[in-house]
């Protein structure tokens, strides 16, 4: 987890020194507002209280500094719209609105590049460092903030010197094997901080130095220096974050109550301060705590909070350390697909973050920067004519840098191993949990495999289905093992009533629902039916609504199906259909004379057939934003006459060379050209199509369709 706190720039220090005085001063400020006239000045006026505001209220800053860039922009007064872009990245920064930060920043370096204000210049671009090493970019961080050192080196800056050693000490913090090399940058910095009387320095540095002996496990000198930047530290964010750290220390040790009282002291601090960065570190130390509890539950609770905040804000390594507390978590308690959901997620996030090639990179610019100051300094001996000077000087280089590659070489190759160690330990760590979720899949497989097993029990069977209709087929392919889509048959009287239905979602959800649908209809059509198949999907709707107890609110889950519903009178060859959402095709031969009852229909033409298409009502059975009554639509048909319902599986599916939808016109036109064929043909050319189509692509939805020749 980062911890580190890294300085932002100068002013930002200074405006922590000001904080004693803030009311009075703001006040005095807001009183010269109200009675100057002059644009510039109130420009001027509204970043100084902007500055006093920018850390205790962020949002208050980013209102004085708006307010101040509106007045320059139109004042065209360019220093003042550069400090104001300035201000507003502080507020943003402290928000935890790193994007907008960044936004603003380079709004204000564009600015005071071209006033070549050198000082605000190395201060904005170290500025810029701290935002991407707080989003986990170490790579951008590090080049930031050697541009800034070397600006800052050529001026003669040396508090900001002091303020960028402090936070290239804390990308070494990050790698294990350098936490020596952090410690020394932290201390050399503190010595500077000490000699310029420069105190937040080293409050941060003493934080800083805490999180290194930390990681080390020297308990005792870590709490010595967080208690340190206690006494020093003035800012409820760095204070937060001080307490958090010796309440992880405590936790660590055993002590959970102490441990939970500091955290949740840091907790509180952080919420009133707004600091959105902080409030998530915080969080993930109290999960942690309650992870070594092994109060799995509450400790679940706050990782969840720490996740949606770190994916909020762009907190990449706090993500990753959530996701890894989640699979563990889950894991304990049992729920081994949880654990494998977040263990994957986490592996994403790593894989972005942890790379080889950044520490290299990292390496690599650290030695350009030292080789760079070394051929400066040859440049200068040749401008002084100093020849012989120049012959040892170049040797000397020469030397210092095989040296310095040479030892950059060895760290590399220490880092390296390390990396391997700690690669090869995770492996194994990962081979172990897979083992264990591949267990617990396989009996999650047997258990919806049965479900898949009482599934199709309750469907019709093809003996069933082929006593009643003695032409048909049913083409019925689910996308996982259990489906979301559903047929159902029954004889009444002298009556067939067919149902295809198509429930929300698929897999095991949706064979939830399609078991409730099924129920429902045994339910309610038994040996008597109304001939309005409208009132049968009316009836079907209010009982999933009042089993699932939805009354329209907006915040309910929206469950329930689409449906076409067709009831066949088997002596008179009249069929009358009503649909939620999905329609009723009927192809009948051109050469039979169409009649009153199918002229108001849709009508698609290939060859000797005709194709209608009743049109269904544009609502769920389920609850809908606006319901209504279902229609039903009647229609006397003929011998070889043929019907078909279906769910939008099959001309949804993405295929072909584009990988687009097939769409309901290219199925009428497949439907078109099939009716030569029997009905058992025609399942096998619907089948060939659909695989052909879809080629390697996944399948997106459950397919199922239903055609009845007469």
């Amino acid at each position: 987890m980062r911890k580190k706190i890294l300085i932002c720039l100068y002013s930002l220090l200074l405006n922590a020194a000001f904080l004693q005085a803030q009311d009075t001063r703001l006040d005095n400020l807001r009183a010269k507002l109200e009675h100057e006239a002059d644009q510039d000045a109130r420009v001027d006026l509204l970043n100084k209280m902007a500055a006093i505001v920018s850390n205790s209220s962020p949002e208050e800053a980013l209102k004085f500094s708006s307010d101040a860039r509106i007045i320059a922009e139109q004042d065209n007064y360019q220093e003042g719209l550069a400090l104001a872009f300035k201000n507003m990245g502080l507020g943003h920064y402290f928000l935890g609105d790193y994007t907008g930060a960044v936004k603003s920043w380079e709004s204000s370096l564009a600015i005071y590049e071209r006033l070549e204000n050198k000082k605000l210049v190395a201060n904005l671009i170290g500025n810029l460092g701290s935002v991407y090493y707080s989003m986990g970019q170490s790579e951008q961080a590090v080049e930031y903030y050697l541009r800034s050192l070397r600006i800052a080196e050529e001026i003669g800056d040396t508090t900001r010197i002091a303020t960028l050693i402090l936070n290239l000490g804390s990308v070494y913090s990050e790698q294990r094997f350098s936490l020596d090399t952090a410690r020394n940058y932290y201390l050399r910095a503190m010595q500077m901080g000490e000699s310029l009387g420069y105190n937040d320095l080293l409050g941060v540095g003493s934080m800083n130095l805490g999180q290194v002996y930390f990681k080390m496990e020297a308990y005792d000198s870590a709490l010595y220096y967080f208690e340190k930047s206690l006494l020093i530290n003035t800012s409820e964010i760095y204070i937060s974050s001080s307490l958090n750290d010796m309440g992880r220390i405590y936790a660590v040790n055993g002590d959970y109550k102490q441990a939970i009282k500091y955290q949740k002291e840091a907790l509180d601090l952080a919420e009133e301060g707004n600091a959105m960065t902080e409030k998530t570190k915080i969080l993930l130390g109290l999960a942690s705590t309650f992870m070594e509890q092994e109060n799995y539950t509450t400790a679940i609770q706050y990782l969840n909070q720490g996740k949606d905040l770190a994916r909020e804000i762009g907190l990449n390594m706090e993500l990753s350390s959530a996701y890894d507390g989640l699979s563990e978590s889950y894991s304990a308690l049992g729920d081994y697909r949880n654990a494998y959901k977040y263990l994957v997620l986490k592996q994403e996030v790593d894989d972005a973050l942890y790379r080889m090639e950044s520490e290299k990179k990292t390496n690599d610019l650290l030695f350009n920067y030292q080789m760079e100051k070394k051929e400066n300094e040859i440049e200068i001996l040749e401008k002084q004519s100093v020849i012989e000077q120049l012959t040892i000087k170049r040797q000397r280089v020469m030397t210092i840098a095989f040296a310095i590659f040479g030892l950059f070489v060895l760290i590399l190759v220490v880092a390296i191993y390390s990396r391997m160690r700690f690669i090869n330990r995770v492996n194994r760590k990962i081979e172990v949990q897979k083992n264990e979720i591949t267990k617990k899949n396989e009996l999650i497989t047997d258990s919806i495999s049965y479900a898949q097993r009482i599934q199709s029990a309750l469907l019709p069977s093809e003996k069933i289905l082929g006593e009643l209709m003695p032409e048909h087929f049913v083409l019925f392919r689910p996308k996982d093992i259990v489906s979301g889509d559903f047929y159902w048959i029954r004889e009444v009287q002298e009556h067939l009533v067919i149902v295809g239905a198509d429930c929300t979602g698929h897999g095991v959800p949706g064979a939830f629902m399609s078991m409730l649908g099924i129920s429902m209809l045994n339910e309610m059509i038994g040996d008597r039916c109304f001939d309005a198949p409208s009132a049968i999907l009316g009836r079907l709707r209010d009982k999933i609504k009042e089993t699932l107890l939805q009354d329209g609110n907006d915040s309910e889950q929206k469950d329930g199906m689409d449906a076409a519903l067709v009831i066949l009178n088997k002596k008179t060859r009249e069929i009358h259909y009503s649909g939620a959402f999905n329609p009723l095709y009927i192809i009948i031969n051109k050469n039979r004379e169409a009649g009153p009852d199918l002229a108001n229909f849709t009508v698609t033409e290939n060859g000797k057939y005709q194709l209608f298409e009743l049109k269904a009502d544009n609502q769920p059975v389920g609850v809908h934003w606006e319901e209504g009554p279902f229609s039903t639509r009647s229609v006397r048909l003929q011998e070889g006459d043929s019907f078909y319902i279906f769910s939008d599986g099959f001309v949804d599916q993405f295929g072909g060379a584009n990988r687009k939808k097939y769409k309901a016109v290219n199925f009428k036109s497949l439907l078109l050209s099939l009716q030569e064929e029997n009905m058992s043909r025609q399942k096998e050319i619907l089948e060939q199509t659909f695989d052909t189509w879809r080629g390697e692509f996944e399948q997106i939805d459950d397919v199922s369709v239903i055609g009845v020749r007469m």
